[in-house]
């Protein structure tokens, strides 16, 4: 037990520091919260005037694609903090500490995941103020769903992008992967558009997306859209989903940025 609350105090200790890189940086807090508000005040409303007519509410729909969206393109931005800690000499530093290897690859995803949730929450406040209209039912329980899902989606790709970030040392590559994997993961997945209107093909490759069962277990909780526009699972079999590839992703993520740290 001594041990684990050590453990504990360590990991505690280098996630609050990546934390107040954060917070104390009000300018990265703004320009995280730049890309999702723009798809929401430009794409957003521009698509909503094409759908008026036709008795679907689009701004909705995106904006809690958006919350999704947010939490990967925060989880992305994982393995950059990892590029800067080894070009500045900390990583070396923390490396040499008397602290299981282990704690800093996790604490980088903790921290990831708490930022994502964070600025996912904006968002979802942002979008209310804008005209996202929420089920009647919409309370407490839902938002802790919501919340849920945030996490588990930022526990996926954070370990993903923390593991390249310590197996791959180039700043360059990590940043072409991030712009490369982006937009073709928001695309590719039910975060941007009904699935049912997706091509077959590309239907194939969405429901191999973890996003796409993000943003419909977030969607069967807070916006009235038709059942048969989103993915065929329930919510129940949304979140089992993610549960099951956060664990998986996050264990074997964790498991090759050891390996990055011996390298």
């Amino acid at each position: 037990m001594g041990d684990f609350s050590i453990l504990a105090k360590q990991t505690m200790s280098l996630t609050g520091r990546e934390l107040k890189h954060w917070y104390r940086s009000r300018i990265q807090i703004v320009m995280a919260l730049v890309q999702p508000l723009m798809w929401l005040g430009l794409f957003g409303v521009a698509m909503s005037g094409f759908t008026q007519g036709l008795g679907v509410d689009y701004f909705s729909f995106l904006s809690m694609g958006m919350v999704i969206i947010t939490a990967l393109s925060t989880s992305m931005n994982a393995g950059m903090s990892v590029v800067w800690d080894r070009r500045f000499g900390f990583l070396n530093k923390l490396k040499a500490a008397p602290i299981p290897r282990g704690m800093i690859p996790l604490s980088k995803v903790i921290a990831t995941t708490v930022k994502a949730t964070l600025q996912s929450i904006l968002v979802l406040i942002v979008a209310v103020l804008l005209g996202l209209n929420l089920l009647p039912g919409f309370g407490i329980s839902e938002l802790m769903v919501v919340i849920a899902v945030v996490i588990l989606t930022a526990l996926i790709f954070s370990s993903v992008f923390v593991a390249l970030g310590l197996v791959i040392r180039n700043q360059e590559t990590i940043m072409g992967i991030n712009m490369l994997l982006n937009l073709p993961l928001m695309f590719a997945s039910g975060a941007m558009f009904p699935i049912a209107s997706l091509p077959g093909w590309l239907q194939t490759v969405a429901s191999m997306n973890p996003l796409t069962y993000a943003a419909d277990a977030v969607r069967r909780v807070s916006v009235d859209w038709d059942p048969a526009m989103m993915a065929s699972l329930s919510l129940g079999q949304d979140l089992v989903v993610l549960l099951v590839v956060a664990i998986f992703v996050t264990v074997t993520g964790m498991a090759l940025a050891n390996r990055g740290l011996k390298a």
